[in-house]
C-alpha cells in the first residue's frame, strides 16, 4: 500500500521533492523543504497539502514577470526558480541574439531582490552574455 507522503494525489512523489533539495542552491529554502517533506512522510495531512501545493507546477511568468510567496518549491519564488528562469532566458538569447548578448538587472528592495539579482547576473555571464 502506498502511503498519502509517498504519491501526492497531483502526481508527484517525495522522490521530485529530495530531487529539488538536491539542486537548491539556497540552504534556507532546502532546509525548510526538508522539514516539511519529513512532516509529510510522517503523514501530516497539512505538510502533504503544503507540498502539493508548491509542486503543482512551475511558477508562472506573467505580465509583472515571476511573482509568488518567497518560499521553497518550483511553484514558490525562490534562488532556484530564478536561476532556472535566467538560464531558459539567457539560452534564447544566446541563440538568438549570439554570443555577447546584452541584458539589464536591476533589483529594488524587496526580500532577497538583490539575491535574485546576483544570480540572474551569474547565469547570464555564464551563457556568454555581458
Amino acid at each position: 500500500m502506498t502511503r498519502v507522503a509517498d504519491r501526492f494525489t497531483n502526481g508527484f512523489d517525495a522522490e521530485v521533492v529530495r530531487a529539488w533539495i538536491a539542486d537548491d542552491p539556497d540552504q534556507q529554502t532546502a532546509t525548510s523543504l526538508e522539514h516539511i517533506l519529513a512532516e509529510a512522510e510522517a503523514e501530516d495531512a497539512a505538510a502533504v497539502a503544503d507540498l502539493e501545493d508548491r509542486f503543482s507546477g512551475p511558477l508562472v511568468f506573467g505580465t509583472a514577470g515571476l511573482r509568488g510567496e518567497i518560499a521553497a518549491g518550483p511553484n514558490r519564488m525562490n534562488r532556484a526558480v530564478v536561476i532556472r528562469a535566467a538560464a531558459g532566458l539567457a539560452a534564447f538569447l544566446a541563440e538568438t541574439v549570439g554570443e555577447g548578448f546584452r541584458v539589464v538587472i536591476g533589483c529594488d528592495a524587496r526580500y532577497k531582490s538583490a539575491e535574485f539579482a546576483a544570480d540572474t547576473a551569474a547565469v547570464v555571464t555564464d551563457a556568454g552574455g555581458v
